[in-house]
């Protein structure tokens, strides 16, 4: 006689448990979207105030390749550390104008960028940073970033 208090059916959920699941992964979404949204409209702003910028740029890092060619011509900096520092100054170039980290990537990073004229630039200068023997001329790799510089935007 223990069956007689009956038997219930599973209980159901109510309406308002799907409509909170729902409400939640709208909110989820959105709260997604709106992580994302400021990165992509404050590069976009970053790199047109960049492009509108490019003289001032280039003026600024002609200069600073006219400086390291007066250091090392002056003794101030060795030879090999003043090609060192024209290639820095061209990857850091393109990063400014760019808005990229430039100055870690290799070679083929470089290319596979878009950054051809900087990628020959330091390509150029390579054998001057690394070789065992004496350097090269400062002038000719000031000339290779100089190029750069110029004809790259």
């Amino acid at each position: 006689m223990l069956d007689d208090i009956g038997f219930y059916a599973p209980l159901q959920y109510g309406t308002h448990w799907m409509w909170l699941g729902l409400l939640l992964l709208v909110l989820l979404a959105s709260g997604l979207a709106w992580l994302f949204r400021p990165a992509r409209t404050a590069g976009t702003a970053r790199t047109t105030a960049r492009a509108r910028d490019l003289p001032s740029l280039r003026a600024r890092y002609l200069a600073a390749i006219d400086d390291v060619v007066a250091d090392a011509g002056s003794g101030r900096l060795p030879q090999r550390e003043a090609h060192q520092r024209l290639s820095l100054l061209l990857r850091r170039y393109a990063g400014e104008a760019r808005g990229i980290r430039a100055t870690h990537m290799t070679l083929q990073e470089l290319h596979a960028y878009g950054l051809g004229a900087i990628a020959e630039g330091v390509a150029g200068m390579y054998p001057a940073e690394f070789a065992p023997a004496r350097p090269a001329d400062v002038e000719q790799s000031a000339e290779l970033a100089r190029r750069a510089v110029r004809t790259w935007s």
